[in-house]
């Protein structure tokens, strides 16, 4: 009996092992899709002490910057490689924008680095204390969501990520709940072939991230703009963007796409025969 429990227990072992490979290895590979597309935009915010985010450099292209809103004119970088959100002294929504051409196909990845302290004493449940990464359908200046990284204050105590999907048919992804301090690496996977909305978040700066998944697309958007959505009034709080980026991975074709294609080379060269 005990040599069968150990044999049994050995089996287990082995099966969680394989579980926990296959897991690490699906959490390293969006970050490894990210970095092995082709990068649209990046936002480091290493520049100098006190630009604003509508000067801040694109390392991708230079001349695609975010636009102006005089609502985040006193959000500016640090000179520590951040973007300080805590000049943000008004209630509005404020948001900025950058054009990054016409993306219809394929997967986008959008990178959101991003840290917060939020002060428990100070919370208004009527204000919708909010920071996003969206990509949007149309040029800059559009509303037309296709999806967005979105985090919200829902609590003084309590932070809520999702991912936001809008149109129709859009499923939002699930959610997760985070303290009043955090500090996280997000990766919002979009699949516009598919119509598929993955969120990806790490504490670990990149180690390792967990899936909050089920999201569904509007079958009909696609991306052409960058938005950046720093709402309500965090004067009293830290809130710092380390980075913002867009990656585009071009669809592989796949393994019966490629085997319908050797099938087809093989006809003709028998033909030709």
């Amino acid at each position: 009996m005990k040599r069968i429990l150990n044999t049994h227990l050995t089996a287990g072992a082995a099966a969680l092992a394989a579980l926990l490979c296959l897991a690490q290895a699906a959490q390293a590979a969006i970050l490894d899709d990210f970095n092995a597309g082709e990068l649209i935009a990046d936002f480091q915010f290493d520049d100098a002490d006190g630009t604003a985010l509508d000067a801040a450099a694109n390392s991708v292209d230079p001349l695609a910057l975010f636009d102006n809103d005089s609502d985040n004119d006193n959000v500016v970088t640090n000179g520590l490689g951040q973007l300080d959100a805590s000049g943000k002294d008004n209630t509005a929504f404020g948001s900025n924008y950058v054009d990054i051409g016409a993306i219809s196909y394929g997967r986008a990845i959008g990178l959101f680095d991003v840290s917060w302290d939020f002060d428990e004493s100070v919370y208004d449940g009527a204000q919708d204390e909010e920071f996003r990464l969206t990509l949007v359908q149309f040029d800059p200046r559009s509303t037309f969501v296709t999806g967005e990284t979105f985090f919200t204050r829902t609590s003084a105590t309590e932070v809520t990520l999702t991912g936001n999907a809008v149109g129709t048919g859009s499923v939002d992804t699930s959610d997760a709940v985070f303290g009043s301090t955090g500090d996280m690496l997000t990766l919002i996977d979009v699949n516009l072939d598919e119509s598929t909305l993955d969120l990806w978040y790490s504490i670990d700066d990149g180690v390792s991230f967990t899936l909050l998944g089920g999201g569904v697309l509007d079958p009909n958007r696609g991306i052409e703009s960058l938005r950046v959505v720093l709402n309500e009034d965090f004067s009293n709080d830290t809130l710092l963007i380390e980075r913002v980026a867009l990656s585009f991975i071009v669809p592989e074709p796949t393994s019966a796409a490629i085997a319908c294609m050797a099938l087809t080379a093989l006809i003709g060269r028998r033909q030709r025969d």
